[in-house]
């Protein structure tokens, strides 16, 4: 019968500041729910805590995690108020894991190579949407420069859990991440609203990386890229959601 802890114990406390001070520098991720830790173990992630409320503490599927780690973290129950106040979204899953936060150089980028590249993507919601996407169509590699933490709470809960299986790799501006493209052999697509070629029409064959830029402007004009492509749009309607082009721009790359 392991512990029950409260609002006070010291440890509780510190983990209590580590979410409140977690930023996309921070060392160490939040993973929320039992199958979302399961992916990580899956996927080589170990984490070095685990909290539970007292409630799901017998729970099937925390058990099952709990078998996993067979004593080889940090595991913590604490009292169900405790548990909400910790835990980083307003509905929690059952389990808070804290994990060394992965790191990923980009893979080897073959012939048939397709990457996303998302630059000052600022909605986590969007960042981890497009995780997805890139996941569903076997995309080589997710490069982030700027934007939001792709490791953050609401970017991990939007990937579904690709964000633990499609190698997530992070630069510090957007020409770093364009000159270690080209490096590869990889042609850089940028995207446009109505700029460039029509997206259907060849440009985006691989292998080839495309860049989406921010909600709000859209990849700046100015970044040097091989080719711009745009997403006709017959209708009324002057632009897409930026998880939205991307999906339809993945989709392209991937058949053609």
């Amino acid at each position: 019968m392991r512990q029950v802890f409260g609002a006070q114990h010291p440890r509780i406390v510190e983990l209590r500041r580590l979410i409140g001070r977690r930023s996309s520098r921070s060392e160490t991720i939040v993973l929320e729910g039992p199958r979302t830790v399961g992916e990580a173990l899956d996927s080589g992630h170990r984490p070095t805590t685990v909290v539970v409320p007292e409630t799901a503490a017998d729970d099937v599927a925390v058990a099952a995690i709990d078998d996993r780690l067979a004593g080889l973290c940090e595991w913590l129950v604490v009292r169900d108020h405790v548990f909400e106040k910790l835990a980083p979204s307003s509905s929690p899953q059952p389990m808070l894991a804290f994990v060394p936060r992965p790191s990923s150089a980009l893979p080897h980028l073959g012939p048939r190579a397709v990457v996303l590249v998302l630059a000052d993507v600022g909605d986590p919601g969007n960042v981890g949407t497009l995780i997805r996407a890139a996941d569903a169509v076997a995309a080589d590699a997710v490069v982030v420069a700027g934007g939001a933490d792709p490791w953050g709470p609401k970017a991990v809960r939007s990937s579904a859990g690709s964000v633990l299986r499609v190698p997530i790799v992070q630069f510090p501006d957007i020409t770093d991440a364009i000159d270690a493209l080209r490096e590869a052999g990889i042609r850089v697509v940028g995207t446009d609203v109505t700029g460039g070629e029509p997206h259907d029409r060849g440009v985006l064959t691989s292998p080839v990386a495309i860049v989406m830029g921010s909600e709000p402007h859209g990849l700046d004009g100015e970044v040097e890229v091989d080719a711009w492509c745009h997403i006709a749009m017959p209708g009324r309607t002057e632009s897409l959601n930026v998880a939205m082009a991307g999906t339809l721009l993945l989709y392209e790359a991937r058949r053609g």
